[in-house]
């Protein structure tokens, strides 16, 4: 079901492209993921250990609205990681480390469909233009594990994750039919990425996702 889903997607763009006012195009993306942790819990406390280097890469699909105004849309495959140290609070009985470890990261892999709107400047030099981008992205999670055999904090991640998207950037008319562009996006997940966790805090465990990618593409 998931493979005719995501070939029904890219026989849609494809089609849509068809359309003068419309392009499809690739992006390519390097990017820095890292953690928000939300936990109360008297005995332990939770925090995000560093970013890590990834990079996304898809196709795009923007359909002209108005001169200014397009509607951007594409499938991206966008990778992401969970890392967090556990540590205990202070002046509380020595917890037992034994059986868990104090820190674990896990790989997650998403394919996401962003649904956002690009308003453009005026060309500020020949061919060139500027352009802000903002909107959401639903995500569908394909894969998911632990970097270490031994992590089993994380039991089970959602399927689903949902972010909200900024950026902006430059968009250059390189030929009749051919745009080339670089933005900066901030994505910054609305969901709490877990489904189940093992170790049994006194109250839920929140870890949603951010993503700062520097994206290059092009567009027919």
């Amino acid at each position: 079901m998931r493979k005719i889903t995501l070939i029904v997607i890219l026989l849609t763009l494809t089609s849509m492209s068809t359309f003068a006012q419309s392009k499809l195009g690739l992006k390519f993306s390097p990017s820095v993921s890292s953690n928000r942790i939300s936990l109360i819990d008297s005995l332990y406390d939770v925090e995000p250990d560093g970013s890590v280097f990834k990079f996304s890469m898809g196709l795009i699909y923007d359909h002209e609205l108005t001169e200014t105004y397009y509607f951007s849309t594409g499938l991206i495959f966008v990778p992401k990681q969970v890392a967090f140290m556990v540590t205990e609070e202070p002046d509380q009985p020595t917890a037992n480390y034994t059986k868990k470890s104090p820190y674990e990261s896990y790989r997650l892999n998403y394919l996401q469909i962003p649904v956002s709107l690009k308003l453009f400047t005026n060309e500020v030099q020949p061919d060139t233009r500027v352009f802000f981008q903002v909107g959401m992205a639903p995500e569908i999670k394909v894969f998911s594990e632990p970097t270490e055999e031994d992590y089993d904090l994380i039991e089970e991640f959602k399927g689903f994750d949902a972010t909200i998207l900024f950026g902006g950037g430059v968009e250059y008319r390189a030929g009749i039919n051919t745009t080339l562009f670089a933005s900066v996006t901030y994505q910054r997940g609305l969901n709490n990425v877990i489904k189940t966790e093992t170790w049994g805090f006194q109250e839920e465990l929140y870890i949603r996702n951010t993503l700062v990618s520097f994206d290059l593409g092009i567009k027919f």
